[in-house]
């Protein structure tokens, strides 16, 4: 998506682009934050329009979500080490973030997660295995908020439901071998690679309740009834992702894992099932970007000729880094 595209839903919940000139009829605000390439959360610019949201992709299975001048942190997980590519966050620089959200407690979703919340003052919401690891890692007590399966949440402009989803699984040999993948085909860690990395493993939990009890799927219904999904891993559909998506009905938005097997068609039979559970409008995949040492960039193009096939009125977009996506969440 180019920056500057602006989605507006019109009668029939048919989309269209604005382009950044359509923008310009608008005020300011809206044409510098549906434009820049600041997160919300370094201090980039937030529309002012209560009728927009904007979604920002920064890396593995984070977003910024800003509505109602509003920043919440879907995912946290931006100083991956010095052979990744830069997300655009510094963590000790963070100037918004009005509460966070963790998928899961794997060190690659929630990394970064206590020092933004403490310097914030933010309120970080995860399953009791997150929770637990934040506190571990000196997240003060009274920050960190339990969810589990079938919760709501309240805020003034947005309710958040959650389900116990399913953490995607891959069998250590394959891990292995990615990793001698990246020491033949770029270099071998240093000493100095490996201690950074190292460093931000620790910052997260290896317990295998991270599978099965501790990954959690969120939706955001918005004051006008727009309904946002966002699942930062792919495994097999559970009880309560079905029993969320009877609730929720279509979603206007899935935000939804793409990774775990670096095979495509091993991989995409996974995610599909979701997008189908949940029937978006739009369909942004996550996670699919590369870690070095242990995930390869994953194309999105057989995942989304597929989600074309299996639910033709799905309209699919491929984030761009730190590129900002604003969507008009009225209802028409």
């Amino acid at each position: 998506m180019r920056a500057g595209q602006c989605w507006g839903w019109i009668a029939g919940l048919t989309l269209t682009a604005a382009s950044t000139a359509t923008l310009a009829q608008g005020a300011q605000p809206e044409r510098d934050a549906c434009s820049s390439l600041i997160p919300a959360v370094m201090g980039g610019p937030i529309p002012a329009d209560r009728n927009l949201i904007l979604l920002r992709w920064l890396s593995t299975a984070n977003y910024e979500l800003v509505y109602h001048g509003h920043v919440y942190v879907l995912d946290a997980y931006f100083e991956r080490g010095p052979r990744n590519r830069p997300t655009g966050v510094v963590p000790s620089e963070v100037q918004r973030a009005d509460a966070l959200f963790i998928g899961h407690a794997h060190f690659d979703h929630m990394s970064d997660a206590v020092p933004i919340a403490e310097r914030m003052k933010a309120p970080l919401y995860g399953a009791a295995i997150t929770i637990e690891t934040a506190r571990k890692l000196g997240l003060p007590p009274e920050l960190g908020h339990v969810v589990g399966n079938a919760d709501t949440l309240q805020f003034p402009e947005m309710k958040v439901e959650t389900a116990l989803a399913r953490h995607s699984t891959l069998k250590p040999e394959v891990l292995q071998a990615l990793n001698k993948l990246f020491d033949l085909d770029a270099a071998p860690a240093t000493p100095q690679d490996l201690a950074a990395e190292s460093a931000i493993r620790a910052k997260g939990s290896f317990a295998p309740e991270v599978i099965t009890e501790g990954t959690i799927a969120y939706a955001f219904t918005f004051d006008t009834g727009f309904k946002l999904l966002w699942l930062d891993s792919a495994g097999p559909l559970t009880d309560g992702d079905r029993a969320l998506a009877q609730r929720l009905g279509p979603v206007d938005i899935a935000i939804i894992a793409y990774q775990g097997h670096p095979v495509a068609e091993t991989q995409l039979p996974v995610t599909l099932e979701l997008v189908k559970l949940f029937r978006p409008r739009i369909f942004l995949p996550s996670h699919h970007d590369e870690i070095f040492g242990t995930f390869v960039d994953l194309g999105v193009e057989p995942l989304f000729e597929a989600v074309q096939e299996a639910i033709p009125g799905t309209r699919t977009i491929a984030p761009l880094h730190r590129r900002a996506m604003c969507f008009d969440i009225r209802n028409k």
